[in-house]
C-alpha cells in the first residue's frame, strides 16, 4: 500500500514540449536518483504565496506516483508529494 508523504524539496526536471505549448515532465532527479516518468496524469494550476504554480501528477517507471510543481516566474521545480511504498 502506498503512503502519501509531503516532500516539498527542489528537484531538477527534464521536460518535453508538446504541440500546443504544453509541458510534459519526462524525468527528474530527487535525492541523487533519476526517476523516469512513465505517465503524466492530471495537470492543474494553483496559487501559493502570490505565485501561480503548474502542477503535474506523474507515475514513474517504478510505479511510484509523484506530484511535481513548477514555478514559471522563477523557473524552479519542486517535488511536493510522493506516494511511497513500504514506508515505515
Amino acid at each position: 500500500m502506498a503512503v502519501e508523504v509531503a516532500v516539498n524539496e527542489p528537484v531538477q526536471v527534464l521536460v518535453r514540449l508538446l504541440p500546443g505549448g504544453e509541458l510534459a515532465p519526462t524525468s527528474f532527479v530527487w535525492r541523487d536518483k533519476t526517476r523516469y516518468v512513465a505517465d503524466v496524469g492530471r495537470r492543474w494550476e494553483e496559487r501559493a504565496e502570490g505565485k501561480v504554480l503548474r502542477c503535474f501528477l506523474v507515475k514513474a517507471v517504478d510505479d511510484i506516483v509523484y506530484e511535481l510543481c513548477w514555478d514559471p516566474s522563477a523557473d524552479e521545480w519542486r517535488l511536493h508529494r510522493a506516494w511511497l511504498q513500504n514506508v515505515v
